[in-house]
């Protein structure tokens, strides 16, 4: 944990994080055991003397430093997928901050594309000049012509151009 503490200090000094950040921080690494850590937000928020959604934003920024990894764990309670608690993991190799901040990076993009699609699903959905997603996801790619290949390649045949030779 010191090399945490090391690491800590040296992003504070250095304004990647905030002070909070930092305190919160420090607040997780020492719910650390032998089991592991995986405190509640409420829990880190008590012990770092700051409101759970403070807690929050200081995690996100760690996730996106790479310097703390989640692991979401899910629940089946009757019969539904509950969010059980999450694990975390402190970070200290630099080439392994490098992998976790890049693969929550990618975690975030995911996300992103998957709402607007959603979002865009349903505004297909509600237009009613649109056919859903026919038009747009399945169209041929347009050339710089404005015209789709086929259509490109019949207007090259009818001036009668066949390529070079």
């Amino acid at each position: 944990m010191t090399s945490f503490a090391s690491t800590l200090w040296t992003l504070t000094q250095s304004r990647q994080i905030t002070g909070k950040t930092h305190l919160v921080l420090q607040a997780l690494a020492s719910f650390q055991g032998h089991r592991g850590l995986f405190p509640s937000h409420e829990s880190i928020a008590s012990r770092a003397g700051c409101s759970t959604r403070t807690v929050i934003r200081a995690l996100e920024t760690a996730y996106r430093l790479g310097i703390v990894e989640r692991t979401r764990q899910r629940q089946k309670v009757s019969g539904r997928i509950c969010n059980g608690v999450n694990r975390y993991r402190l970070i200290i190799k630099p080439l392994e901050q490098a992998r976790a901040a890049a693969a929550h990076y990618t975690q975030q993009l995911k996300d992103a594309l998957a709402r607007r699609k959603r979002a865009f699903l349903s505004k297909c959905q509600n237009d009613s000049e649109l056919n859903s997603q026919s038009n747009f996801f399945n169209a041929e790619p347009v050339s710089a012509a404005g015209m789709s290949h086929n259509d490109l390649i019949r207007w090259c045949e009818s001036i009668g151009y066949r390529g070079s030779t």
